[in-house]
């Protein structure tokens, strides 16, 4: 029978193929083991928040709750460091290049079990604020900067403007939860600065004999310190142990575990569909089975020939779904790379290969038990009898009819989620940006540097290089802003409005400083007041923009809100000279705002930005230059990038983007979500037409004597 055979094998390679490639993320989330030393004892310190039936558990904590930890969790030994990397620049044998930088205490890598290949870590002597800078380096920069030497030991790069002394480079396969790392320099931990805000995430390792009920009671003797010390109410605050795996990979397990969710309906489809089809044929083989025990032949016996039959069919669907997985796995790679941060790419492996092949097996059974058990259930009378008669009035009709109904419920619910899906992306898409984004092209450059530590040498950078761009031909307009749209603005808090303290529930805004030449870039038009110019000076009036959600937010029933002072940490008074048109922003007020929002949003000129908050705004966010094009031009990434190195030949920029490339960014979630849905729908959409077809076919075999019949 080449039609069933094709059917079944073609049904069991889709479902294979996509539980496949999406076990291959499971597996890296869930149950890969991390490579160190015994990993089962490394644990994460996460906080949960509980508030009535709601509760939210994260990582990041701050320096006094690190400090804390240990000096009185005697059960774990641990050591704090940097959630990710920061972007910063490298010069090093006349090398200029923009890489990854983790900030990890020291210990850090004694508490993974792992030991520089040559060279040292930091101590805890070193560690302290003021310290010396030191500097870690990835195997994979030791040979592609300097070539292996053996002598990098003790020698001098230069990061973010300062020299560094080399003293240790790790394993060729060593990484940590952020893979693109290539140096690791001393946190200095503190209480104050970084350490002041919730910006830590501690790792840790169960002392020899201890266990995690015995850390979990030595961290809630220290629970209610941290949690008065960040403001949390009594009795809603706690800290506990969970497994480094799960700590690295909290941000997306629950979007793994929809993906997976997905991924197994395909397969209950798919199994569904297969039984479906051989219930079919069962029927058609009713005389052969009834003959098979007429002469003798036990139920037992024919049963076991009959899940044999399915387990080849099984085996030989899982074969080619595994070679169907090897492939959907780079468009997995490709689609998930966005929103997954896995420390590896998703490949196969022998985990992944040896439960497929269970799984293949199990569909098989589970497949072929129901049919071949029914297929033997008949009176041998009655079968002999009806040999070759028309089955439409069979008894088991209804049954067929069942597991047609079941598996197309199924796959229209994948449909729906996928309708819904598609939907909310695209009206997250269509969303008004308040400016004209064609023909714009950013570029992002790191001010982590030691030699730009005023707004005034910022200033100086922004004007010389701008005056540059202006210059090459087919530029419109130029300027530079610390957050583009799309982007993630860092939130201010403690902002108060003439005086007056507003929103005690929440204070924030997003701050963020331009050029005069940013609102011309991107062509954002002026609702009222006016935008900045090039006399909003340090030594003028400090002045403000916002938006139109900012005085939505904060000023609903004010008349006019163009003069109104904003104070940001009641020492810095910015007046209110004129409102734009809502931008977006990836949000970061909680999820009531979605993943993408008009947010209350300040902007104040590039030049009256305090000192004091440069070096730490600069650790966060790093400023972008907008340029915007009359059409296309020629190598223009190429061109910008002589402009800075005329200006400053040690600043290179990290990243180029249009303003679609930053949109799709923001929604990578949404996207990942509705394509994944979008596809399992397809597939599911397949399926059931695969088994309905399958079925219909077994059906007009079955009643070719009735339809000869009722032609005759």
């Amino acid at each position: 029978s080449p039609g069933f055979t094709v059917t079944i094998l073609l049904t069991l390679a889709l479902c294979i193929g996509a539980n496949t490639a999406s076990f291959s993320i499971v597996d890296q989330v869930f149950f890969r083991a991390l490579p160190y030393p015994h990993p089962g004892h490394l644990m994460m310190i996460a906080r949960t928040y509980r508030k009535g039936n709601l509760s939210a558990t994260q990582s990041n904590l701050d320096g006094f709750a690190w400090q804390l930890i240990r000096d009185q969790a005697p059960a774990l030994e641990s050591a704090v460091y940097m959630a990710g990397s920061d972007g910063v620049n490298l010069f090093a044998d006349n090398h200029v290049e923009f890489i990854q930088k983790q900030q990890v205490c020291a210990g850090f890598f004694h508490v993974l079990g792992i030991r520089p290949l040559i060279g040292r870590e930091f101590t805890r002597q070193e560690d302290v604020p003021g310290g010396p800078k030191l500097a870690v380096v990835s195997y994979a920069m030791w040979q592609r900067i300097f070539h292996g030497d053996p002598g990098i030991l003790a020698r001098s790069i230069d990061l973010q403007g300062a020299p560094y002394t080399v003293i240790g480079v790790m394993p060729k396969q060593f990484q940590t939860d952020a893979p693109q790392t290539q140096v690791w320099t001393p946190l200095e931990p503190s209480t104050t600065g970084m350490g002041g805000g919730t910006n830590y995430q501690i790792l840790a390792r169960l002392e020899p004999g201890a266990t995690v009920a015995q850390a979990n009671t030595e961290l809630a003797a220290i629970s209610p310190a941290v949690g008065a010390e960040i403001h949390f109410e009594p009795g809603t605050f706690s800290l506990s142990v969970i497994p480094l795996q799960a700590g690295r990979t909290m941000n997306v397990r629950s979007d793994v575990k929809l993906m997976w969710a997905a991924a197994g309906s395909i397969l209950l489809i798919g199994c569904i569909n297969i039984a479906g089809i051989l219930l079919a044929r069962s029927k058609s083989r009713s005389r052969e089975i009834a003959t098979r025990l007429a002469l003798g032949g036990s139920r037992r016996a024919i049963v076991g020939q009959l899940l044999t039959e399915s387990l080849i069919l099984a085996f030989s669907g899982g074969l080619l779904g595994l070679m169907l997985g090897y492939f959907v796995i780079d468009g997995l790679n490709h689609v998930s790379s966005g929103q997954f941060k896995l420390p590896a790419p998703i490949q196969l492996n022998m985990e992944v290969l040896s439960a497929m092949a269970a799984v293949s097996l199990v569909a098989g059974v589970i497949s072929g038990f129901f049919p071949a058990f029914e297929a033997t259930a008949i009176d041998l009378r009655s079968a002999l009898a009806e040999a070759g008669r028309s089955s439409a009035g069979s008894r088991r009709q209804w049954k067929r009819q069942l597991l047609v109904f079941a598996e197309v419920a199924l796959g229209v619910v994948l449909v729906i989620s996928a309708a819904l899906l598609v939907r909310s992306l695209s009206s997250l898409l269509n969303i008004n940006p308040g400016f004209d984004p064609n023909q714009v092209v950013t570029a992002s450059l790191s001010l982590q540097d030691a030699r730009y530590k005023t707004t005034a040498d910022a200033t100086r950078l922004f004007h010389d290089s701008l005056d540059r761009m202006r210059q090459i031909p087919g530029v419109e307009s130029a300027g530079v802003t610390l957050t583009l749209p799309y982007q993630r603005a860092l939130n201010w808090g403690g902002v108060s409005i003439s005086g007056q303290a507003v929103r005690q529930d929440d204070s924030l805004v997003n701050f963020v400083y331009a050029t005069p030449g940013f609102f011309d870039a991107l062509h954002i038009p002026v609702l009222r007041g006016r935008l900045f110019t090039d006399h909003d000076r340090a030594d003028t009036r400090k002045v403000a923009v916002v938006d139109q959600a900012f005085v939505n937010y904060y000023l609903p029933h004010t008349p006019s809100p163009l003069g109104e002072h904003i104070a940001v940490d009641s020492s810095h008074n910015y007046t209110i000279i004129g409102i734009i048109h809502d931008i977006p922003q990836q949000q970061g007020w909680g999820p009531e705002y979605g993943p993408i929002a008009d947010l209350p949003q300040m902007w104040i000129p590039a030049a009256q930005l305090p000192d004091q908050y440069f070096p730490m705004i600069h650790q966060f966010v790093s400023p972008s230059w907008v340029v915007r094009t009359h059409g296309a031009v020629p190598d223009l990434e190429k061109k910008m990038r002589q402009a800075i190195v005329t200006v400053e030949p040690r600043l290179p920029f990290s990243a180029f983007h249009t303003i679609d490339q930053l949109r799709g960014e923001a929604l990578a979630e949404q996207r990942y979500q509705a394509t994944l849905f979008s596809a399992f729908a397809g597939l599911a959409i397949l399926l059931c037409a695969l088994g309905v077809s399958g079925l219909i076919a077994q059906s007009v075999a079955q009643r070719t004597r009735e339809m000869g019949i009722r032609l005759a």
